[in-house]
């Protein structure tokens, strides 16, 4: 179910032309589709961040190099036009399988890297006058119950340990308190590299910047086939010496790679505003992003106009039998409640606030969790994704990353223990149905009993995460 936006918004397109109100809000229409054959220097197939990004930065080290993007939809139509708009510093993999690569050092840098992307989105957004509401107010993970608490602080420690914890510090729940009035909060941890913003209006105003420098970029043009040196479209034939595939989840729609990822379905809601009575009541005065401790955590941010927008992993997450996709953003009466739930958990003097709008999308989830970027000079094909929810900043290093392996640049970046990372592929189904939809009830079970007064995490919890290797 899709509920309705307000009449009598300024915004430029039709609801139902788009899957998110994102998209909507930033009024994304598609724009100059391929028309026949042509050859470019560096091929890019999908126009979503991971894309759009990897051409800005080749845009700058290739100036006078040919670039084109071939997108099937529109800029931004998947995953990067309908998260939640969370750019953080934080990197969606195991310290220990990133250490297996690059040891502690291989985890601290890749910490580091991920900060300093953090500050280069806000930087190129500032000096690209890309303005997508971004606000840098940290990030809070919080606590609510004992269990909670417990999985929070671990998660903080493990941090500490692995030495990933620059720009962490420890929180009271007096101390979370007096920032965001979370009801029952008992502790959490501060990241101070964490900013709100309009995912879709970072997306569409960077496709403006790519377009701008140059770049091509073929909306409404599908790739059937990523071959060598060369992209088969449904309206003709991109051919380029280097192809660089930036799909994300719809890589699972391509030949040959049903079972690279498994494309997981999660739901966001907004509400309608805040009322101005209940504002204060809550505090939230520096739109800091907001994530509880649940074992099917809730994360949220709050728009300039106090919208609350929601989004969970975990929490009533869909996954289509043999990774069939989502295509148009539409979601569930269930998946909406669940989301308000979630809202009314964190702030109860929210219980009456009209829910404005909904939308779902798919998420990539590599067989181990972790993200990676590969090139293989062999055969002229770089790809880059897996972020598992973290991409709105983690694609904005993975563009610069591809720009120096497609160009042959030896720095730091192509030397992070992420790169070229051997893929392992899914199990076949029904497994992989078995496994996803066993996670789901076990991490919703493991948070219903710790809600009941479990001093610590539910073992139930941890039998989730070894199903699906999380």
């Amino acid at each position: 179910m899709r509920a309705p936006v307000k009449e009598g918004s300024s915004m430029r397109t039709r609801r139902e032309d788009v899957p998110s109100y994102w998209l909507y809000e930033a009024g994304a229409r598609p724009d100059d589709a391929l028309e026949g054959d042509r050859a470019v220097d560096y091929c890019i197939v999908g126009a979503g961040l991971t894309g759009l990004w990897t051409a800005y930065y080749l845009s700058m080290a290739r100036p006078d190099a040919e670039i084109a993007v071939v997108e099937k939809r529109m800029a931004g139509y998947g995953a990067s036009g309908r998260n939640a708009g969370w750019l953080s510093s934080e990197f969606d993999g195991k310290f220990e399988d990133i250490a297996a690569r690059g040891g502690r050092a291989g985890v601290v840098s890749m910490h580091h890297a991920m900060n300093h992307t953090f500050d280069e989105v806000l930087e190129v957004c500032r000096a690209e006058g890309i303005d997508a509401d971004q606000r840098q107010g940290g990030i809070i993970r919080f606590a609510q119950n004992r269990a909670q608490l417990a999985r929070v602080r671990a998660s903080y420690e493990k941090r500490c340990t692995w030495g990933a914890n620059a720009g962490y510090r420890w929180l009271s729940g007096d101390e979370v308190a007096e920032r965001v009035a979370v009801d029952g909060v008992l502790g959490g941890y501060y990241n101070e590299y964490g900013a709100r913003v309009q995912p879709a209006k970072m997306v569409r105003q960077l496709l403006d910047v790519v377009r701008r420098r140059g770049v091509r970029v073929h909306e409404n043009t599908e790739a059937l086939r990523i071959e060598p040196s060369r992209v088969v479209t449904v309206k003709g034939t991109v051919r380029a010496p280097i192809v660089i595939r930036a799909v994300e989840a719809y890589l699972v729609e391509l030949p040959g790679h049903r079972r690279d990822v498994f494309p997981m379905q999660s739901t966001v809601i907004v509400t309608e505003p805040i009322p101005v009575e209940l504002r204060q009541q809550i505090g939230w005065i520096e739109a800091e992003l907001l994530a509880d401790g649940a074992n099917a955590y809730a994360a949220a941010q709050l728009t300039p106009d106090w919208r609350v927008v929601m989004g969970a992993r975990g929490i009533n997450p869909k996954y289509g039998y043999g990774s069939s996709l989502d295509k148009e953003g539409v979601t569930t009466d269930r998946a909406r409640e669940h989301l308000f739930e979630a809202v009314t958990n964190w702030f109860p003097q929210l219980r009456d606030l009209p829910i404005a709008d909904s939308w779902c999308g798919v998420l990539a989830i590599p067989r181990d969790w972790t993200p990676s970027v590969n090139f293989d000079p062999a055969l002229g094909i770089a790809s880059a994704g897996g972020y598992v929810g973290s991409g709105v900043s983690t694609t904005n290093l993975a563009g610069r990353t591809l720009t120096d392996l497609v160009t042959g640049a030896d720095t730091g970046l192509t030397r992070l223990p992420w790169v070229g990372r051997p893929l392992r592929r899914w199990e076949p189904e029904p497994l992989r149905w078995i496994g996803v939809n066993a996670m789901k009830r076990l991490y919703r079970t493991a948070d219903v009993r710790e809600e009941r007064g479990l001093d610590r995490a539910s073992k139930l919890s941890q039998l989730g995460a070894l199903v699906t290797g999380r």
